[in-house]
Parts: C-alpha cells; sequence; structure tokens
C-alpha cells in the first residue's frame, strides 16, 4: 500500500539508511539511539517539520470544523470524538512548530531538530512506557513533560485532570465505555452545551469562547468541551504566526472550509 508519510518520519528512516519503515522497524534500538544529529541534518529536519506541521494543522481545522458542525446539529457524540482529534492534531502542529518530531521506531521517540539532539524515548523500558507507545497517549504525555510551563491549558485542572487528559477522558466514555451513543439525546455533561444549542446559541457560545483571553471559561466543565479545542486551536494558529508562517493552508484547502462556515476553524 503505497501513501504520503511524514516528512520527518521519512527523513529520520533515510538517516540510518533505510528505504521504508520495514527497514527502519529492524534497525536495532541502539543504532537509534546512538545516534546524534548534527547541524546540517537539523537544519533539514526543522525545515520538514515546519511543512508537516501544516499537515497537522489542515487536519486539527476539519476535524475542529466537523466537531462544531455536529454540535449544531446535535450529533454531540460525534462532536466530542472530533473535539478531541482537533485537539491531538494541533498538539502535533505545535510540537512540530517548537522543533520536535515523533518517530515512529518500534516505540515513540522524539528528536529536537537541534545540532547534537538523540532520539529519546520513554516508551521501552520506562515503568510507564505504556504512556509513551501509541500515536495518542506518546504525543500527548511528551508535550506535557517538555511544555507543560509554557502551554495556559496546561496551567490549571478539571476535576483533577489537566484539560487534555479531561478530554480525552470524555472522548473515551463516549466512544468506549458507554454501550451507545445518546443522540437523539446528549451526555450529561453536555448539558449546558445542549441548553445553548436548543436556545440558537451555539454562534454565541463560540464568540464568548474565543472572546475568553482570561481563559476563564475554558477550565469551566459546562463550557470545557467546545472551549478546551478552540483554545488549542487558536493557540496553535498563534504559533505559526509566532514562527514567521503566515500561509498555513492552501488556497483549496481554505475554499474546502467555506462549505462549513459559519462553523469553519481555518
Amino acid at each position: 500500500m503505497s501513501f504520503d508519510r511524514y516528512r520527518a518520519q521519512l527523513f529520520c528512516e533515510s538517516i540510518f539508511g533505510c528505504s521504508d519503515f520495514a527497514q527502519f522497524y529492524n534497525t536495532h534500538h541502539s543504532s537509534i539511539e546512538s545516534y546524534k544529529l548534527d547541524k546540517r541534518s537539523a537544519f533539514t529536519l526543522s525545515n520538514y517539520l515546519k511543512e508537516d506541521a501544516k499537515d497537522f494543522y489542515f487536519k486539527g481545522c476539519q476535524s475542529l470544523t466537523e466537531s462544531l458542525s455536529n454540535y449544531n446539529n446535535r450529533l454531540y457524540s460525534w462532536a466530542v470524538i472530533k473535539a478531541y482529534y482537533s485537539i491531538f492534531y494541533m498538539i502535533k502542529a505545535d510540537f512540530a512548530l517548537k522543533d520536535f518530531a515523533l518517530i515512529r521506531h518500534k516505540c515513540i521517540y522524539y528528536l529536537q531538530a537541534k545540532d547534537g539532539s538523540v532520539l529519546i524515548t520513554k516508551g521501552r523500558t520506562n515503568r510507564n512506557r505504556t504512556d509513551y507507545s501509541g500515536d495518542h497517549k506518546s504525543a500527548l504525555n511528551y508535550y506535557i513533560d517538555l511544555f507543560s510551563n509554557s502551554d495556559i491549558l496546561l496551567s490549571q485542572e478539571i476535576d483533577g485532570m489537566n484539560a487534555y487528559q479531561w478530554l480525552m477522558k470524555k472522548r473515551e466514555q463516549v466512544n468506549y465505555q458507554e454501550r451507545d451513543f445518546k443522540e437523539p439525546d446528549h451526555p450529561v455533561f453536555l448539558d449546558y452545551i445542549n441548553s445553548r444549542i436548543i436556545a440558537g446559541e451555539l454562534l454565541k457560545l463560540i464568540e464568548e469562547i474565543i472572546g475568553d483571553t482570561g481563559h476563564i471559561l475554558t477550565f469551566q466543565p459546562e463550557f470545557a468541551p467546545i472551549a478546551i479545542p478552540m483554545r488549542r486551536a487558536l493557540l496553535t494558529k498563534k504559533s505559526f504566526f509566532d514562527n514567521g508562517i503566515a500561509d498555513i493552508l492552501t488556497q483549496v484547502q481554505i475554499d474546502h472550509f467555506k462549505r462549513f462556515e459559519p462553523y469553519a476553524f481555518v
């Protein structure tokens, strides 16, 4: 099966002379972990990461846009699931913009695009290695490990969990733990959002969240299912601008999102 893979992953495989993932997978971990990035390779990796970030951002925008559209149509189960996925993609975009690559081998490694950097993993021998094994958990947990002091969404907790973990738990509840989707009803944790949507106030609610620059609403459970992914998307968009990247999406992609207005996030 042939498909486009992320540039940073392909570049790291090429460093070890591998022509495909199977060959890279069979490279011994000692070779992977002893490699040091040189200045030239770090520069190349950084450029690839900036391009990969745009692809992650598009996926994040698509997921968030579909989530908001689903909310509008009171399709709450998939609205929650897609909101969670939007966070996953936006975090990976932000990771890349911060010059960190997530590299899949037999487990997930991270590699900073910096002269002298090495591939680091907690997914091979760490006692909590299951938290760093799959794409979702590894992206979230490495992000928390590396950027908890600089991400406003990690500055407070909701019900004893950070914002990302809280929404992940809600997604797991909807997607895995309950025996069926609640439609045409809704999960209890969406009581407030449902009341606003029934009142025809979804757009007003979104405006309130966007205008909440003090992040008061973000950590309130009744707002959080929409506020967390919306705030993460806004922060990731700012990261692009901070990196001097104004043209994140192609015109074709922008035109695509126009079909979803007024619930499109670009």
